[in-house]
């Protein structure tokens, strides 16, 4: 998605939600002095052409955090393994793309995403190691992360870009393709970058999921303010899932692997 179609809805969503545009604007500066500061980083525009590279006519996965994943995940691994195409493979067409705590359930199951969409409130340490592996990272700036932002930034290294939900023309130095939450900016950058197909795994609208931690644990149940705030939250993926309308967003939960 454009800049100048997600700006009207981060606008709604900031009014609906609450969020502080000031405060946005500041964490989305602090990513980008932490990412320049970084020496271990791959400069940004070598990483926008890796993830062209990456994407472009690819079959992607987009994994959410939503109750649903362990058994969706399970089920893919085992159709693919049944068809002898083994889902991760470096040299599969397809493309594993988790969202923030999704990573820690992928690599429970000894698979690396080849691209992990994150504002580091799941499982950081799972996050990490991968990048060792290879994966690209997205790293999310917000208002209510910077703590965060400041405590783990300084650690990335390797192929990670800063991503805000701000203009990009206030924060130099950032891209924003679009979407709120880890998983539905998930789903934009495949639709960004021209993915052939978008399948989604552990997304469900319908329950408030606890987070993922390291090592795949889910963490406790929020208390009633922050499940509320959640619920809300995922309205909006719903909705701006929806948006995304070539290529379509499917479920594989409703049958739809591109690959049966």
């Amino acid at each position: 998605m454009e800049v100048i179609y997600w700006l009207p809805y981060y606008h709604q969503i900031a009014s609906d939600l609450g969020l502080d545009r000031d405060a946005d604007i500041m964490a989305s500066n602090m990513l980008v002095d932490i990412l320049l500061s970084n020496s271990r980083i791959q400069q940004q525009t070598e990483i926008v052409l890796e993830l062209e590279r990456m994407l472009e006519g690819r079959d992607t996965y987009v994994l959410g955090a939503g109750p649903d994943l362990e058994m969706e995940l399970d089920r893919l691994i085992g159709e693919k393994r049944g068809r002898g195409t083994w889902i991760g493979s470096s040299t599969g067409k397809d493309m594993l793309i988790s969202a923030d705590g999704a990573t820690s359930t992928l690599l429970g199951r000894a698979l690396i995403p080849h691209i992990i969409v994150t504002d580091l409130d799941g499982g950081v340490e799972d996050q990490i190691q991968c990048l060792s592996r290879g994966s690209v990272m997205l790293v999310h700036a917000h208002g209510d992360n910077m703590k965060i932002l400041k405590k783990v930034g300084p650690r990335l290294f390797g192929s990670v870009l800063g991503t805000t939900q701000v203009d990009p023309a206030d924060v130099g130095g950032l891209v924003n393709y679009g979407g709120f939450t880890d998983g539905d900016r998930a789903a934009f950058l495949a639709q960004h970058f021209g993915a052939r197909s978008i399948t989604l795994l552990g997304f469900n609208f319908n329950e408030v999921a606890p987070k993922i931690g390291d090592g795949g644990l889910r963490m406790e149940s929020l208390d009633p303010e922050e499940n509320e705030f959640k619920w809300k939250k995922l309205a909006w993926a719903n909705v701006l899932l929806g948006l995304i309308g070539n290529p379509e967003v499917k479920f594989y939960s409703q049958g739809s692997d591109p690959w049966i």
